[in-house]
């Protein structure tokens, strides 16, 4: 096995700060990740519009796993789900070293959107795997041998790297929807 580059360790980190309940250190670990994957996929842009453009490209797949459905193109206020993690989530964190407070991140399973983004924690793992199967990602790997049941279907996390179009086809059949990643 490969030694396992920055993105491979950031999320590890990242999903063992979410299993200890640690939300925010598992968002201080996973923004790196995302900017070095959107910076693969969008070489050329801003850092602001490669994590904002990577964000909405994946906003299907990352909601179906947070929540169970797909919600695209959300826009409350005139701020996207991109805008939210990006401005309340990424930016704050680098700039403030905490969550704006815009963006709350809970145990529950609830959802809310408007003044606060409310998101339930399943947001955090729904966002790492989205950079982990990015076709960006090919080829990455994880020490040890974790799992994750998606939609009835378990998939060690070393089998999601680049696995970008298998997993919307695995999930797109737990739907009965063979064209639900359609644009």
């Amino acid at each position: 096995m490969n030694t396992p580059s920055s993105v491979s360790r950031r999320l590890a980190d990242s999903l063992q700060a979410h299993a200890r309940g640690d939300y925010e250190g598992a968002l201080v670990h996973f923004f790196p990740a995302l900017d070095k994957v959107a910076k693969r996929r969008r070489p050329k842009a801003t850092v602001g519009c490669r994590i904002r453009s990577f964000l909405s490209d994946e906003e299907a797949l990352i909601s179906a796993i947070a929540t169970g459905n797909v919600l695209r193109n959300i826009c409350v206020d005139g701020i996207t789900f991109p805008d939210a993690i990006y401005q309340f989530g990424r930016t704050s964190i680098a700039h403030e070293g905490e969550l704006d407070r815009r963006l709350t991140i809970s145990n529950g399973g609830s959802l809310t959107i408007g003044e606060i983004w409310a998101l339930p924690s399943s947001y955090i793992t729904a966002l790492c795997i989205a950079v982990m199967a990015a076709p960006e990602c090919a080829g990455e790997r994880i020490n040890g041998d974790a799992t994750i049941t998606l939609f009835g279907s378990t998939w060690h996390l070393n089998e999601l790297w680049g696995a970008h179009e298998r997993l919307k086809e695995s999930i797109a059949t737990a739907f009965r929807k063979p064209h639900l990643f359609s644009k």
